[in-house]
């Protein structure tokens, strides 16, 4: 190779070495104080213990003596009074099938007539109508999904009255007397081929009525409550129920949950019952809203043995009411506040200035947990206070209550808060 040659191919490659070199120093010196932030965003994460729970109630039976068939004429989860007739008693199946058939028919004749009324009254509107049809096409989705064949059953009736309704104010129908008259007969008809009630049956107490037994009513009586232990609650066994028993009445208005907890969980929640607070339940199967509870006991032998934990409860209806083994979510403590990233958090010294037994102002000094703001192009470090800690992040109270703070100044809500940078300190400019 040509010597003059080899010697322009090294000087060729010297010279980006050195503009690289040049463009790096460059780079160096206007980046090097870069930081990486991200938003300080309000996050709300709830302590929840799942478990397998049973349910207590103060529960009577419900016993009928007579022959033939019943027909309940009261939900489960109903209110009902002592000495209240809360069946109709039939000969017979098919009659009893046939009177909750006229039922239902003089329901929607009563329906029908209210609405042809309508047409002469103050019409409800026609987008109004148009979004009860969509509300009860999605409620009815919506509880077939879920399981809620009652409450299905229940918006599909809503549905057809939405409909009726519809057809009523658009004038497509003026009245609907053909379909009553053809109710009436097919009432008519039924009438003529059944016979009446033989009897009736009533409750002997006052409560909630539920019309179905599982044999548990008698397993765990509420007295013997803070004696229930983890090895009792694994023994509850059902029992065999009277053949006369049709039903039952719940008669004390508070109900109970029972399920076991660990050692550290029993700590835990002895302290929330020390201090009145409320724990929330949610039955997933059964239900979607979160129930208002307090814990009645934790039967626990020693602070570092497992334990039961019983929750006293007073709202009710139809789907708690036939509740009994059920998985169980229970919110025990809720925190809301300003999630950081752990990489975040450091410790630094912060000043305020005081007035000593004198009044004379100093300035006092303190190392304390916190975290860097940019605030423009500036570095400023902020003190927290920690609300909840998670594996990577923290929740930080955005409201320190007085004289937690060290300082004056704490996180906010959109804080651009530094995750990663070198020679972080209060105060430095960056570039």
């Amino acid at each position: 190779m040509d010597k003059l040659l080899f010697k322009r191919i090294i000087i060729g490659l010297l010279s980006v070495f050195i503009i690289a070199y040049i463009i790096y120093l460059i780079l160096s010196a206007n980046f090097v104080n870069a930081v990486q932030t991200e938003e300080a965003t309000s996050q709300t994460v709830s302590n929840v213990i799942q478990a397998k729970t049973f349910i207590i109630r103060e529960e009577s039976y419900v016993k009928n003596y007579n022959n033939g068939v019943l027909s309940y004429n009261v939900d489960d989860g109903d209110d009902v009074n002592s000495g209240q007739t809360i069946a109709d008693i039939y000969r017979n199946e098919n009659d009893a099938v046939s009177r909750k058939r006229i039922s239902n028919i003089n329901k929607q004749i009563k329906t029908l007539k209210t609405l042809s009324k309508s047409y002469y009254k103050d019409s409800v509107g026609l987008d109004t109508l148009n979004t009860q049809i969509s509300n009860n096409i999605i409620s009815i989705s919506e509880n077939v999904n879920n399981g809620k064949l009652i409450d299905a059953g229940s918006a599909c009736e809503d549905l057809l009255f939405s409909i009726c309704g519809r057809q009523i104010t658009t004038g497509s129908v003026r009245t609907f007397n053909s379909k009553i008259n053809e109710l009436r007969k097919e009432r008519q008809k039924i009438k003529n081929n059944c016979s009446g009630r033989i009897g009736t049956l009533s409750s002997s107490k006052a409560g909630y009525f539920i019309s179905s037994c599982d044999g548990y009513e008698k397993t765990v009586k509420l007295k013997n409550l803070k004696d229930l232990t983890p090895k009792k609650f694994d023994n509850i066994k059902k029992k065999k129920v009277p053949k006369s028993a049709v039903g039952k009445v719940v008669t004390n208005p508070n109900w109970y949950i029972a399920c076991k907890v660990s050692a550290d969980d029993a700590v835990m929640l002895t302290k929330i019952q020390n201090s009145g607070e409320s724990v929330y339940v949610s039955m997933p199967s059964i239900m979607s809203e979160k129930i208002p509870s307090t814990i009645y006991s934790i039967n626990q032998k020693s602070r570092k043995h497992n334990g039961v934990m019983i929750l006293s409860c007073n709202y009710m209806n139809k789907y708690i009411a036939n509740a009994r083994n059920e998985n169980t979510d229970i919110t025990t403590v809720s925190y809301t506040g300003l999630k950081v990233s752990k990489r975040a958090i450091h410790e630094d010294c912060v000043k305020k200035t005081v007035k000593d037994k004198s009044g004379k102002k100093i300035s006092k000094k303190k190392k304390v947990q916190g975290v860097y703001v940019l605030h423009g192009s500036e570095l400023i470090f902020k003190e927290i206070v920690i609300l909840y800690s998670a594996s990577d992040y923290v929740l930080c109270d955005p409201m320190p209550e007085e004289g937690v703070l060290f300082s004056d100044e704490t996180l906010q809500l959109y804080d651009q808060v530094v995750v990663k940078g070198d020679n972080l300190y209060d105060g430095k400019v960056i570039h």
